[in-house]
């Protein structure tokens, strides 16, 4: 069985856009467990939002 720190994750990130006009962005990360954390608070930090973290399998 593998430990948890060999998994890696899909984070959906979605971004509004500078002004009304500009369309929301849609972002996808891959991300090892390890930085997982350092990734959602990083997101966060620029106004992301987070749609869906997903393992991968």
């Amino acid at each position: 069985m593998s430990g948890s720190t060999n998994k890696r994750f899909r984070i959906a990130v979605t971004k509004a856009g500078i002004t009304p006009v500009t369309k929301r962005s849609n972002q996808t990360y891959e991300v090892g467990y390890s930085q997982l954390s350092a990734k959602i608070q990083n997101i966060h930090k620029t106004g992301g939002k987070i749609v869906s973290v997903t393992e991968i399998v």
